[in-house]
């Protein structure tokens, strides 16, 4: 599965496109990403875990974004927006999983047809949106981080999957230390090593989470919550 559509998607309208189109609205440009589905399903699916700080069903009180959904992934800060949408199977407070369906793809809000518009902002440590005087309302570019959530991010995922579980436990190692600083409770699986890119990497399976880092950078270790 790709995200945040099952087979892939198409980009419509890139960020910061059309400056003509979006200075009536105080913006320096397009502030997300405009995504059709390549195939037929239309069902939208979340980029990354975390909880749904916003769902608006009424296409009226969404005003622009019409039906949408944004859901707050504390772990890395980030803020995701999904706009326009025809249907929402969430509501506030639930708790998602990376790849878990959000809702159909429509034309609701101010559309001049059906797409999924994705925005994403980077948060304080408290969920509120930082760099608000960026010319785009805080909103930032969200294609580098969703190639690298359906990229090496998947990747980790796969070879963790796959992984036989429960190993000895190395309580020395960088990814063991990390997860018990981050609460991740017990590993369930060795440490996995994995090559993405044409770069080496290791994963290991927790409770909590996935973590992985490219070999040899032991100071940027990163996480994945279940």
């Amino acid at each position: 599965m790709t995200i945040p559509f099952a087979v892939g998607s198409r980009l419509t309208q890139a960020f910061g496109a059309n400056p003509q189109n979006y200075a009536q609205f105080g913006l320096a440009g397009h502030e997300g990403l405009d995504l059709a589905p390549q195939g037929a399903d239309k069902k939208v699916y979340a980029v990354e875990s975390g909880i749904v700080r916003e769902d608006v069903d009424d296409p009226v009180q969404g005003k622009a974004y019409g039906i949408n959904v944004v859901i707050y992934a504390p772990t890395n800060r980030r803020l995701w927006t999904y706009a326009h949408l025809a249907e929402n199977y969430v509501k506030k407070g639930d708790k998602i999983l990376r790849g878990q369906a959000l809702g159909l793809m429509g034309d609701t809000g101010n559309t001049t047809g059906p797409h999924l518009h994705l925005g994403l902002q980077s948060t304080d440590a408290n969920g509120n949106p930082i760099n608000t005087g960026n010319g785009f309302k805080g909103f930032i570019n969200p294609a580098p981080i969703v190639t690298l959530l359906t990229g090496l991010e998947q990747a980790a995922l796969d070879r963790a999957n796959a992984a036989k579980p429960w190993m000895p436990v190395n309580n020395t190692a960088a990814l063991w230390r990390f997860a018990r600083q981050r609460g991740l409770q017990d590993q369930q699986t060795d440490e996995i090593p994995f090559t993405y890119g044409g770069e080496q990497y290791i994963a290991q399976v927790f409770n909590k989470g996935i973590v992985y880092v490219k070999a040899g950078d032991w100071e940027n270790i990163k996480f994945i919550p279940k």
